[in-house]
């Protein structure tokens, strides 16, 4: 729920705007110039874009969200009121309490009104909201690209929907078809967020316990299970700091989502991982295993020092080499297989972990199966 607060902010944004871009459509009479979508379609698509950096239980920045989107409607309410019925009662008595305000008031929105009757090409959209959505789009298609977050491309192409029910020229049906389309976005992007959340490890990538537990349940016979343990990871992470240690369970991940042979990868918990390798023995699963560790013991990591010696440009150069330090990844391995009293899945991970503690007390890096009795 709470990863997903971004995704509700913008939905509400999107009902706001289609029923009182409805609503003006259906009244166009009264709002001749449709002054009211081309406000929408320059404040829409940088709300959604907002909505992009709407952290988890940041509860302060959702009502402040909502304070703003509350603001927007009304100001955009009180503009087509002052435009629209200059001479009503409301507007007279306000020149008249105020003239001072007034006079500076109505220029500010005779040059607003100015902007938004500057149309382009495109049927008649404003300058200003076209060059908007625009650099909107290429700033969310930047996010999607280097962040890889499903909810970045929701929120992207809801924008794209967003831009095209604008672009219309028939503006009723073209209304419900995008709108509505951009909510089935928001929708599904949901629920591979709620899914990301529950079966992927944030850190790493991987598939994690709950995905393990759920593809464990579907084994039947002939597989063999993998378990990896980075070898002194505690002692690492002591040394050069938990940030330093996350990077390396990415790195582990990483290296490991690679192992060919059929192989399915999870994270287990903490530095502790697991492969599945179905219709494999712990004989033929071997080599996959030792390739990968063969792999990562040779990948150099490095890492800075945990004391920075200067904060001088001149020292910064001159010491940039002493403060990086390269080290040696490296993992234990134990594999065991589906056969004998292993006839359950829960079984043969138990039995994997036993080989574990194996490797590692014969010396770590290295990779253990369990002997056939």
């Amino acid at each position: 729920r709470s990863n997903n607060s971004g995704l509700i902010l913008c939905t509400i944004i999107l009902t706001i705007s289609y029923f009182i871009l409805n609503l003006s459509a259906s009244y166009s009479i009264i709002d001749s110039n449709l002054i009211i979508p081309r406000i929408i379609s320059f404040l829409l698509p940088i709300n959604i874009f907002l909505f992009t950096f709407v952290e988890k239980k940041k509860l302060k920045i959702i009502f402040i969200y909502m304070l703003i989107i509350l603001a927007e409607v009304g100001i955009i309410r009180f503009l087509y009121y002052l435009i629209e019925f200059p001479e009503s009662k409301i507007i007279t008595q306000f020149y008249t309490e105020f003239p001072n305000l007034a006079t500076s008031f109505l220029l500010f929105t005779q040059n607003l009104y100015g902007i938004f009757l500057k149309t382009s090409l495109i049927n008649n959209i404003p300058v200003i909201s076209l060059f908007t959505i625009i650099i909107i789009l290429v700033l969310m298609i930047l996010k999607f690209v280097s962040s890889r977050d499903v909810r970045n491309g929701g929120y992207l192409f809801a924008t794209i929907s967003v831009f095209l029910a604008v672009c219309s020229s028939d503006p009723v049906p073209s209304l419900m078809l995008f709108f509505t389309t951009a909510g089935l976005i928001l929708l599904i992007t949901t629920i591979e967020t709620s899914f990301s959340m529950a079966y992927i490890d944030e850190l790493t990538g991987l598939h994690g316990r709950r995905s393990l537990n759920e593809t464990l349940s579907t084994l039947t016979k002939n597989y063999a299970i993998a378990m990896l343990d980075i070898d002194h990871f505690k002692k690492f992470n002591d040394r050069y700091g938990h940030k330093t240690g996350d990077q390396v369970l990415k790195m582990v991940a990483a290296k490991l989502s690679e192992v060919s042979g059929g192989a399915k990868s999870f994270r287990f918990g903490g530095e502790e991982f697991t492969t599945i390798f179905p219709g494999k023995t712990s004989r033929e699963a071997k080599p996959y295993m030792e390739e990968y560790r063969i792999i990562l013991e040779s990948t150099e990591f490095i890492v800075r020092s945990p004391i920075r010696r200067s904060s001088t440009s001149k020292s910064r150069g001159k010491s940039a080499s002493n403060d990086r330090k390269t080290v040696t990844i490296t993992v234990s391995i134990g594999i065991a297989e589906y056969g004998g009293n292993q006839t359950k899945p829960e079984k043969v991970l138990k039995a994997a972990d036993k080989i574990l503690y194996k490797a590692k007390h014969l010396g770590r890096n290295r990779v253990e199966i369990q002997k056939k009795k």
